[in-house]
C-alpha cells in the first residue's frame, strides 16, 4: 500500500509540471503584452494628437579642413575633410534629442563619404539650432564616379543623385517627460541639378531637392 501511495504521489507531481509551465508561459506573454502596451500607448497618443513632422535641416556654411589628391595611378583619388554648419528647425510641439550618429554618403550606389553628427537637442518649435558636423571622404575614386555619371547621363538630365543612409538614437520629450530612446533609420535621396548649381549658401531649393523617409527600428 505504501508503494502504491508513493507512486500515485509521484505521478501527480509529474502531471502538475506541464500545468505550471503553461501558467508560466501565459504569465510571461501577458507581461510582455503589458510592456508593449505601456510603451506603445504614449507613442500612439503623440502620433494621433500632435501629428509630428520631420525636422528640417539646411546647410549654412562649408569649410575645407584638409584635402589630398593622389595622381600616382591612372585614377584620380581624393581624400578630404569638410566641416558643415547646419541649421535645424523643429516644427513640432515636442522636444527632440538625438545621439551621436554616423551616416554613409553614396553616389550612384558607391560609398563616397561618412557624415559624423554630434549629439544635439531641438526644443519645441525651434528654428535656430546650430549643428557642427564633419564629412569625411577617404580615398574616393573620382574617375570611377565620373565614369558612372557619364554612363547615366542619358537618364539623369544633368542631375547628380546623392543618397544618405544611417540610423540614430532619438528621444522625445513632452510635458517635461523624456520617453525611452528609439532607433530611427534615415534614408535620404538628394538630387543636385548641375545646370542650375551655383556656389551660394543657403542652397537654392530649385537646385537641390531632397526626399527623405524614416523608419522606427524594433
Amino acid at each position: 500500500m505504501i508503494k502504491e501511495t508513493s507512486s500515485n504521489q509521484s505521478s501527480c507531481k509529474k502531471s502538475r509540471i506541464p500545468f505550471s509551465i503553461k501558467n508560466t508561459c501565459l504569465f510571461l506573454l501577458l507581461f510582455i503584452f503589458l510592456i508593449i502596451l505601456f510603451l506603445g500607448l504614449p507613442l500612439l497618443c503623440i502620433i494621433l494628437i500632435l501629428k509630428p513632422q520631420m525636422p528640417d535641416f539646411s546647410l549654412q556654411t562649408v569649410n575645407v579642413e584638409s584635402y589630398k589628391l593622389d595622381l600616382s595611378s591612372q585614377n584620380l583619388v581624393v581624400s578630404s575633410v569638410f566641416s558643415l554648419n547646419l541649421r535645424a528647425e523643429n516644427p513640432n510641439k515636442i522636444g527632440l534629442s538625438f545621439d551621436t550618429s554616423k551616416f554613409h554618403v553614396l553616389s550612384r550606389g558607391l560609398v563616397v563619404g561618412l557624415i559624423k553628427i554630434p549629439q544635439f537637442h531641438q526644443p519645441p518649435l525651434s528654428k535656430d539650432v546650430s549643428i557642427e558636423t564633419r564629412v569625411l571622404f577617404d580615398c574616393v575614386n573620382i574617375s570611377e564616379i565620373m565614369y558612372t555619371n557619364s554612363m547615366n547621363n542619358g537618364s539623369s538630365d544633368g542631375a547628380s543623385d546623392i543618397r544618405i543612409l544611417g540610423d540614430v538614437g532619438a528621444k522625445i520629450r513632452i510635458f517635461n517627460i523624456t520617453l525611452p530612446k528609439i532607433m530611427v533609420a534615415l534614408d535620404c535621396d538628394i538630387n543636385v541639378d548641375r545646370s542650375k548649381f551655383s556656389i551660394s549658401l543657403p542652397l537654392n531649393s530649385q537646385t537641390v531637392s531632397k526626399k527623405c523617409s524614416i523608419a522606427i527600428l524594433i
